[in-house]
């Protein structure tokens, strides 16, 4: 029976530390920010429109 697979036997302290920071760091470009406050937009904008319509109808016509 094999022995569980270890992704860092190979690797020293150095390298998995940077590997970690890059986890932690903010790394995302400008267009990824974009994307995911449109993707966000996307899916909640329909919501949002079916709960505040009744009320912005309401206020104009009263």
């Amino acid at each position: 029976m094999k022995g569980p697979i270890d992704r860092f036997k190979e690797k020293n302290r150095e390298y998995i530390y940077e590997k970690e920071s890059l986890l932690d760091k903010d790394n995302l470009e400008r267009g990824d920010r974009l994307a995911m406050f449109l993707a966000a937009m996307k899916t909640f904008m329909p919501v949002v429109l079916l709960i505040l319509s009744p009320l912005i109808l309401l206020a104009i016509f009263l």
